[in-house]
């Protein structure tokens, strides 16, 4: 066991060791830190044990544990997210942190930096809005483009032919493509006419899996010169306009370049945002074509019809206080909303508004078992319940006690949560299971919430789930299941609600949107999805309903442990508390500046280069 900052079993002794750790050491460690961490008892573990699989042990848990190795053992390499996400099993990560102190590590370590830190001097808690601010072109060419054979993927947009042309008239060596292959692609799958939503979705699908394509052949080929360029039609302001509801479904492709140009660091990556305008093919592709001739090495532009080139900035812009819309009358759904932070921030907005909620989870709400009552945490439960089934004569593998603890311990959760609430006078409370992607069966719990609670008046789709892994590792089933808990989530959410009259709408979305984040392209657009669809929405409904996008920062709780805080704050990154970050979403649904509905709020979340004093930026309504 872990015992006062050391391990006691002989093994790692005083909290801290220096020199060679032998690997029946670090076995032993690792097995007495992951007991620790998890609840599991180290009888149960085995180094052949994966780590999601048979384990539940997610990417904020590995951080965790390995920061916990690092603190016994100050010669192990310091925490590298994006190695931990390659590390399958127990033994597996015994095998790195051995090769690293010998100073010969198997695995390359791709880049560790998850959120881009400010100087400790601008450390605290801010609030973001974002711009469309003037960029001229620096007349130089993309690094690395003019070097080699260009792979044009048209994906539908009918571009492609012209702009292979235009790029060989500029000498530069260019083929149409249907499929992705090498690793100097520009796909043009943005630009595409979508007849309806489900198509401008999809090219979200598309893009990841041809970056996916880059990225592993980037790894396989090592070559140097690499790139990779997405163009979309969002207006030429990448949907800071709201001009198009339904291409606003597709731009989740800046979260993937955001997320893309962090884990592939020797690649050139790009997103370029051109206004069609209605303009032929041959138009279109040369404007492209001078854009990578020309525009050198920044990330995104946005190219409108009439020249303006331009660039997405955040600003640094302070809320105004306003007056809340709600009252005790009002009704709020809230997808997620009965565990965590989401329902940090659920039960202040019902001390401010006496308003009632019904919670939406995946989670069933389980009565326990006698033997559970006096077990108040997920350690002392797996205890209790492994006790149990070996005086019943039965084996339980970790995955079956960590899902029954897990269950048990939302199911308590999610009832405080509504206690709390209700505890609330004029406030009432009801949590209803359901999959927010089924829309067939969210049109009954739905009509459940007006039956029991009255008209909907506010929703608040705080649901999401991670699997971190790499761009090149990660596969479709991985991205499908973060990606539609957010925007399917969306879709579905909006469609029930088409005929109530909303006064809030809310959407939880992430810093990573902005900045990118290494294992998580999949929430990255994601989330970028729902800053621009937020726009649209808040356009299309007029200031009767307060529409936000809300960019939270790591929060000082939920899946933010002890370990991972300080590594956050090593990281100059200030962790939002949860009394500080619910009344943030209040302050923001109480503001009257409607049209601020993209912010990121937190502490650390963007660096000095993107981020500025609105009073010096050049914004340029699109």
């Amino acid at each position: 066991a872990v015992s006062n900052g050391a391990v006691s079993n002989g093994a790692v002794s005083n909290g801290a060791v220096s020199g060679h750790v032998s690997v029946e050491q670090l076995t032993e460690l690792l097995l007495a830190v992951v007991s620790d961490k998890t609840g599991y008892p180290s009888d149960m573990l085995t180094m052949e044990m994966e780590l999601e699989g048979d384990l539940g042990i997610d990417s904020i848990k590995r951080v965790e544990i390995l920061s916990a190795m690092q603190d016994e053992v100050p010669a192990l390499p310091e925490v590298d997210t994006g190695v931990m996400a390659e590390l399958v099993t127990l033994g597996q990560i015994v095998e790195y942190m051995s090769g690293e102190m010998d100073g010969s590590a198997a695995t390359e370590s791709p880049p560790s930096l998850s959120l881009h830190a400010p100087s400790a001097s601008t450390a605290g808690l801010g609030r973001y809005t974002l711009q469309a601010v003037l960029a001229p072109s620096p007349g130089l060419p993309m690094p690395g483009f003019d070097v080699g054979k260009v792979v044009v993927v048209d994906g539908g947009s009918g571009i492609g032919p012209a702009l292979v042309t235009s790029l060989i008239g500029a000498s530069i060596e260019a083929e149409l493509s249907e499929n992705v292959h090498g690793h100097r692609v520009i796909h043009l799958g943005g630009l595409g006419d979508f007849e309806s939503v489900d198509e401008a979705v999809a090219v979200n699908r598309e893009l990841f899996g041809a970056a996916r394509v880059v990225a592993q052949n980037a790894a396989a080929d090592r070559l140097p010169g690499g790139f990779f360029v997405c163009v979309s039609d969002l207006g030429g302001a990448f949907g800071t306009d709201g001009s198009d509801e339904t291409r606003v479904w597709s731009s989740g492709l800046t979260g993937l370049t955001r997320t893309a140009s962090i884990e592939l660091p020797a690649t050139q990556i790009k997103a370029i945002d051109i206004e069609r305008g209605g303009r032929v093919a041959e138009d279109i592709a040369n404007v492209i074509a001078e854009e990578l001739l020309t525009g050198g090495s920044e990330r995104e532009i946005g190219l409108k019809a009439d020249g303006t080139r331009l660039e997405p900035k955040s600003a640094k812009v302070d809320v105004e206080a306003g007056s809340l819309e709600l009252g005790i009358a009002d009704v709020v759904v809230v997808s997620g909303g009965g565990r965590g932070v989401t329902a940090a921030t659920v039960v202040e907005l019902a001390r401010e508004s006496a308003a009632s909620f019904a919670l939406l989870g995946r989670s069933q709400l389980e009565d326990e078992l006698e033997i559970c009552k006096d077990a108040p945490d997920d350690a002392s439960l797996k205890r209790v319940l492994l006790d149990d089934a070996r005086a019943r004569g039965l084996q339980m593998t970790p995955a079956e006690l960590g899902g029954q603890v897990s269950r048990i311990l939302a199911s308590r959760e999610i009832r405080e949560t509504l206690a709390r609430i209700e505890s609330i006078r004029g406030s009432r409370a009801l949590y209803l299971p359901v999959d927010i992607t089924d829309e067939a069966a969210l049109d009954g719990v739905f009509e459940t919430i007006r039956k029991e609670l009255g008209p909907i008046t506010g929703v608040i789709h705080g649901a999401g789930v991670i699997a971190d892994k790499l761009i090149a590792e990660k596969t479709d089933e991985q991205f499908n299941a973060v990606f539609d808990t957010k925007v399917e989530g969306l879709r579905a959410l909006l469609r029930v609600t088409a005929g109530d009259e909303l006064k809030v709408l809310c959407l939880f979305s992430s810093v990573a949107a902005r900045t990118g984040n290494t294992g998580q392209v999949d929430y990255a657009m994601a989330n970028e999805v729902l800053n621009k669809v937020a726009v649209t929405e808040q356009i299309r409904r007029g200031p009767q309903c307060v529409v936000k996008s809300l960019g939270w920062g790591p929060w000082a709780g939920g899946m933010v442990t002890p370990a991972l805080k300080t590594h956050f704050e090593a990281m100059g990154v200030t962790l939002i508390p949860l009394d500080v970050g619910a009344r943030m979403m209040v302050d923001e649904l109480s503001s009257p500046r409607t049209g601020q509905v993209e912010v990121v709020l937190g502490g650390g979340v963007l660096s000095e280069t993107s981020a500025h004093d609105s009073r010096s930026s050049t914004p340029v309504d699109a």
